[in-house]
């Protein structure tokens, strides 16, 4: 049985959830992803992995996306549709797909998309918003527009199957939840050697180093982190952050942080997918500083498995399902509280057997939870009833 995977944009970290599912999938099926090139092609972190086979069309301004829409919509030759995010390009085409050629459609919801929309559109002046509203309007097929989003999300009833990735998302639209699991094997932490790393990224063996691993944005709450880490006076104990990107917030950010914190700071750009691993060993702690909002209602950081699976030391906010899947094995605060995210990483650093064992039981927590092993089990409850599905 061949699936197709559909993606909003492979040009975007929206692709990594498409690419999360194709990894787990293609071990028992032949597995393909489609979608539009909004930017410069594939996605950094996964564009080097040979093992994907993609379909996509390139979009320009304008109103040639919508002809565009068409030829993505013919190349698919799925026996079933698993459509990655309710938005125009994925579930928009997997939905024509499933009425002409009367394919399977499995729709995944890995975030909550209006909450970013509301987020959005609510700072707005009203003229602002009521000129957004034309737009998207016009341009149904922008991801992150007001239409596009509220349009998609009226139409999840139609999908044969929803998987989302996590609880506020079942509650929302009902489905099987199918958490950003991480491959173990690949995320072992025997496998790396945090000497010799830290002497490859030129960070010295004598400091602490809190990580945050990802792509900054304004609800992930790096500038809560990077306060947080002001009121540790320590030298030694320095801040990394990796996943830089040159938009003007990450810019903005990296200013920020070396301004405040000199030489306690160090920025990484854009990692592959393979480097994640690596990177994540030359942490002491990370750290997951999600801001409480709209937002990150139905956000669920896919970072806490990498650390997770790596055996480290987690601090998290209070955020979505992160208290749940952290329970006993991590240290959660509450969300925009600059203190206790302070005090939770000196706890840490001064506590280094604690902070050891808490790290242990996140892994092991990990492999029995969030793996790609038990994740494939998932799946296969919902994949298998349509393998005797050929569709024309």
């Amino acid at each position: 049985m061949k699936i197709s995977i559909l993606t909003s944009d492979l040009s975007h970290n929206c692709l990594g959830r498409a690419y999360l599912l194709a990894k787990i999938l293609q071990r028992r099926y032949t597995v393909e992803i489609a979608g539009p090139i909004f930017g410069d092609g594939i996605w950094p972190p996964v564009v080097y992995d040979n093992s994907i086979a993609y379909k996509f069309v390139t979009i320009k301004n304008g109103f040639r996306p919508y002809s565009q829409f068409g030829k993505l919509i013919e190349s698919i030759d799925g026996d079933v549709i698993y459509a990655s995010k309710p938005l125009f390009f994925s579930f928009g085409a997997g939905l024509i797909k499933k009425m002409r050629g009367k394919k399977p459609l499995v729709l995944d919801i890995d975030d909550w998309e209006m909450g970013f929309v509301k987020s959005e559109y609510d700072g707005l002046p009203f003229l602002k918003r009521m000129k957004s509203f034309i737009y998207s309007g016009l341009y149904l097929y922008q991801n992150d527009t007001y239409w596009n989003t509220w349009l998609s999300e009226k139409l999840t009833r139609f999908a044969d199957d929803i998987t989302v990735s996590n609880t506020f998302l079942e509650g929302k639209f009902g489905g099987t939840i199918i958490y950003h699991g991480r491959d173990t094997h690949a995320f072992n932490p025997e496998k790396f050697e945090k000497g010799t790393l830290r002497r490859e990224y030129g960070i010295d063996a004598c400091s602490k180093v809190i990580m945050f691993f990802g792509t900054p944005r304004l609800h992930k709450g790096v500038e809560d982190l990077i306060d947080a880490m002001a009121l540790i006076k320590d030298k030694d104990v320095i801040l990394v952050v990796a996943g830089l990107d040159n938009l003007p917030y990450c810019q903005g950010l990296l200013v920020a942080a070396t301004g405040i914190l000199k030489d306690r700071f160090r920025g990484f750009g854009i990692q592959p997918f393979e480097k994640v691993p690596e990177f994540l060993a030359l942490a002491d702690i990370v750290v997951i500083p999600q801001r409480r909002s709209v937002a990150t209602f139905g956000q669920l950081p896919a970072k806490v498995f990498d650390a997770m699976a790596l055996a480290k030391p987690i601090v998290a906010t209070q955020v979505s399902d992160l208290p749940e899947i952290l329970r006993d094995c991590g240290l959660t605060v509450e969300p925009e509280n600059i203190g206790q995210l302070a005090d939770a990483i000196r706890y840490l650093l001064e506590e280094p057997k604690k902070a050891e064992e808490l790290g242990k039981k996140a892994r092991e927590k990990c492999i029995e939870k969030y793996s790609w092993d038990t994740i494939e089990k998932i799946l296969m409850v919902i994949f298998r009833k349509y393998e005797h599905i050929k569709t024309a």
